[in-house]
């Protein structure tokens, strides 16, 4: 008896986070890297402003109550690297998303690793670990319809969104698409701009550079 109210409370308790379970990743706003970065281009400096400026208002994730939503301060951010960095974006990308953790695991591990990473924002009481994935998506093509799927988007974890050497202006499109997310999502979404679109944004641009 003492174990059956054990387990309808912890169902309980869970609850408001169940849903959880059913987020999947949104391909028609995202689109992820799918491509493993051939080499570590080495680029250190880089990765750790990219690692301070995602971090920067991001909160940890964590609430005191099941049904709370987490704090992010800034929950939307946006960067601007030039052109030449993206080898070194994309490699930080690839391990940001934890793909190299699925390189790196043999096929059990690999499932091990995947049941964790779903799990782990039911328990709403853990802070985001440093190594916890984020969603990625590299935009190198945004037509009207990848616009409108980005204007109803809700992020499902922390995502970094690169805009691949976008045209004059669409950085701009973008970036209020992804209104909607920050106001209604619980989760920080950082866009970067690689490139050289300097069209006005209506939020500050964090000026990111390479080493050499």
């Amino acid at each position: 008896m003492l174990t059956a109210q054990l387990i309808a409370a912890v169902l309980l308790a869970l609850s408001p986070r169940l849903w959880r379970l059913r987020q999947r990743y949104d391909e028609a706003a995202l689109a992820p890297i799918t491509e493993a970065p051939h080499a570590n281009p080495g680029d250190e400096s880089l990765k750790l402003q990219l690692a301070a400026w995602l971090a920067d208002g991001a909160g940890n994730g964590a609430t005191a109550l099941p049904w709370a939503h987490p704090a992010a301060p800034v929950p939307l951010s946006c960067a601007r690297a030039p052109a030449c960095t993206a080898s070194a974006v994309r490699h930080f990308g690839y391990r940001l998303a934890g793909y190299h953790q699925l390189d790196e695991r043999s096929r059990l591990g690999g499932m091990a690793y995947r049941i964790g990473v779903q799990l782990r924002p039911v328990l709403w009481f853990l802070p985001r670990r440093a190594d916890e994935p984020w969603d990625d998506a590299w935009l190198a093509d945004v037509d009207e319809t990848r616009l409108a799927a980005l204007a109803r988007w809700v992020p499902r974890r922390p995502t970094l969104i690169v805009l691949d050497n976008p045209a004059s202006g669409l950085a701009a499109r973008v970036m209020a698409a992804l209104d909607h997310a920050a106001r209604h999502g619980d989760h920080p979404v950082r866009l970067l701009i690689l490139g050289d679109d300097t069209t006005k944004l209506p939020l500050a641009v964090r000026a990111l550079k390479p080493s050499r």
